[in-house]
């Protein structure tokens, strides 16, 4: 179309939406960068010695990007042990628990209550093998910091919600105990203390550890279905 002479050109349009796709995967891939130089820092120089600069030299990024990606060390542990735990981004799953995440479904329609748990236990050890170690940074920081104490307790409250969601996928007259007992015994068993004691104490693996925590567990957890009796063709001929 034809303009008259002093008519300014039509500005060039944009996709917007397009635009604001491409900041938001940006500061996503800029926060996994940050989480991952944490865990890296965290496990390597342990909390009290690792400094935000450290994390953002070893980011590659402005020490601004990583207040950004949270406020403090102990919101950074926080965020690096929940995406241990779910395998989710932490902005936005802080409050999942790994056994009621969508990878569970198939436990709740197990009609085994045995195979449930020998699922259950593979998925906890599948989470225990990721975030062991860093519990223990958890740990060893809540002794110095109290933002870092109030994660640790936030962090034992979701475990505590996890362990009773895994107890409920249970049919409740299979348990041996009641099911507050029963998440007690599932959390004495799989807790990362005990995992980390026998995998670095003892000297186990990871494949060890898991089938001993799924014996442990059917035992402890489950009633023993008794056997059915065995019917002889020769005993039932030798009825009257």
């Amino acid at each position: 179309m034809l303009t008259s002479p002093g008519t300014p050109p039509a500005k060039r349009t944009y996709d917007a939406r397009s635009r604001r796709e491409r900041a938001e995967q940006e500061r996503a891939d800029t926060r996994d960068r940050v989480l991952d130089a944490a865990r890296q820092r965290f496990l390597a120089h342990g909390y009290a010695a690792t400094k935000m600069i450290d994390i953002a030299d070893e980011a590659g990024v402005a020490i601004a990007s990583v207040y950004r990606a949270a406020r403090s060390k102990a919101e950074l542990i926080e965020m690096v042990l929940q995406r241990a735990t779910t395998g989710d981004d932490p902005a936005q799953q802080l409050s999942s628990s790994p056994l009621a995440h969508p990878a569970y479904p198939p436990i709740a329609a197990e009609p085994d209550p045995q195979q449930q748990v020998r699922m259950i236990t593979d998925r906890i050890a599948e989470v225990l093998d990721r975030v062991a170690p860093l519990w223990s940074v958890l740990r060893d920081a809540a002794g110095v910091d109290a933002t870092a104490a109030a994660a640790m307790t936030t962090a034992l409250q979701r475990r505590a919600a996890s362990l009773e969601v895994a107890v409920s996928l249970l049919p409740e007259d299979r348990l041996r105990e009641s099911p507050a007992e029963s998440v007690d015994t599932l959390w004495a068993l799989s807790s990362p203390e005990t995992y980390m004691m026998l995998r670095s104490a003892r000297g186990w693996s990871h494949t060890r550890y898991r089938d001993w925590l799924r014996r442990s567990l059917l035992v402890q957890l489950l009633i023993p279905v008794p056997p059915e009796p065995v019917h002889h063709p020769r005993e039932e001929r030798r009825r009257p």
